[in-house]
C-alpha cells in the first residue's frame, strides 16, 4: 500500500500555473527526491503536501486516508505527516565566489597529492575545468564569479549540487 499518493495535483497563483497535473506514489520505505529548476514548483508541492498551501485540484492520500480531493481538504492530520520531508541545506561559503565554492574541496585535496608541487598548475587547471563543466550542467556558468548572497535560493542549491558532484 502506498504511504503517499498524489493524483493530478494543480496549484495556481493568480493566473500563473505552478503545479500542473502532478501525480506520483510513494511506498513505505521508499525515498523520493524532488528536483527541478528554480521556480518550477518544488517548494509549492511540499507546501501542498504539508497543508501549508491549498491545492486548486487533485487528490492527496496518506496511508489510504484522503486528505485533499478536488479542491477540498477532506481530513485534518494535525500538521504532521507520517513521513519526513528533507530540504537541502547548501551551506555555501559566503566569502567565496560560486566557482570558488565548487573548487574548494578539490583544491584542498590536491595539496595532499605527492606531485602537487611539481604539477600544481595542471592540477588546478583540471579542477577549474571540471567546475566550469559542472556549473554549465546546472545552468550557472554565467554566475560563476558571483557570491552566494547575489544568487536566489534555487541558484544556491544548484551551486551546492555542482559542488557535491
Amino acid at each position: 500500500m502506498a504511504i503517499l499518493e498524489v493524483e493530478h495535483l494543480e496549484k495556481r497563483f493568480g493566473g500563473t500555473p505552478v503545479l500542473q497535473d502532478v501525480s506520483f506514489s510513494l511506498e513505505q520505505g521508499q525515498t523520493l527526491a524532488i528536483l527541478g529548476s528554480s521556480g518550477s514548483g518544488k517548494t509549492t508541492l511540499l507546501r501542498c503536501l504539508n497543508a501549508l498551501e491549498q491545492p486548486d485540484a487533485g487528490c492527496i492520500r496518506v496511508a489510504g486516508e484522503t486528505l485533499f480531493d478536488g479542491g477540498v481538504r477532506t481530513a485534518q492530520h494535525g500538521g504532521r505527516l507520517p513521513f519526513g520531508l528533507v530540504f537541502q541545506a547548501f551551506h555555501l561559503f559566503p566569502q567565496y565566489t560560486v566557482r570558488e565554492n565548487v573548487t574548494l574541496a578539490g583544491r584542498l585535496q590536491a595539496k595532499r597529492r605527492p606531485d602537487y608541487r611539481a604539477n600544481r598548475r595542471a592540477i588546478l587547471q583540471r579542477i577549474d575545468d571540471e567546475a566550469v563543466r559542472l556549473l554549465g550542467q546546472v545552468g550557472l556558468l554565467a554566475q560563476q564569479d558571483r557570491y552566494p548572497g547575489q544568487l536566489s535560493g534555487g541558484q544556491q542549491q544548484r551551486v551546492a549540487i555542482a559542488r557535491a558532484l
